[in-house]
């Protein structure tokens, strides 16, 4: 499963008595190697009130970022910033996901959108979900999440609050009906 499961998105299938840190989070996967998974919950939508910390932002950007470009992407370091964005030279990524996409912590990207000169297509996360070399694959084992193929238009251009309907269409069924013992008897 190593490689196969980077640039997929996850959901979450909790016993409908569990109350789950992730319970109805589609997390975005970043990395799945030998190190292990490195994902952002990209559907957990955070408002900061940016005026507190950067006097110079403009309102009309400030409502920009709280439109949902800014997300609790996991529990693993909820203090520092990564930015998933549409590939752009300007910028280093950390993670090169795929052709389009990629994230980083470079300080001239947070920089660009507080400036309003970022990417075209970006969500700015605090925090990420990590899983040690081989947790997630055993977690998938035993029903825990369901894998889907991701899309950039779900990433960046679909509301966070729409997200999951719009990959459970994409996938055919309603992602909220699985529970981790579906296909058991």
């Amino acid at each position: 499963m190593k490689n196969t499961l980077k640039d997929k998105f996850l959901y979450f299938c909790a016993a409908e008595s569990d109350e789950d840190y992730f319970n109805n989070s589609l997390i975005y996967l970043c990395a799945n190697d030998e190190n292990g998974s490195y994902g952002l919950i990209i559907n957990r939508t955070v408002e900061i009130k940016l005026k507190d910390f950067f006097s110079s932002i403009s309102t009309k950007l400030e409502k920009k970022l709280n439109s949902g470009k800014i997300i609790l992407g996991g529990p693993v370091q909820p203090m520092s910033v990564y930015v998933i964005y549409s590939n752009d030279d300007r910028f280093k990524p950390l993670i090169e996901i795929n052709s389009e996409i990629s994230v980083s912590q470079d300080v001239n990207l947070i920089k660009a959108i507080l400036n309003d000169d970022g990417p075209e297509d970006f969500l700015v996360s605090f925090g990420f979900t990590g899983w040690s070399k081989g947790q997630l694959e055993n977690e998938i084992l035993s029903g825990n999440w369901l894998i889907t193929p991701s899309h950039k238009d779900i990433i960046f251009n679909t509301p966070n609050n729409q997200k999951i309907n719009k990959v459970s269409k994409l996938a055919g069924f309603d992602l909220k009906t699985v529970s981790v013992n579906y296909g058991n008897s």
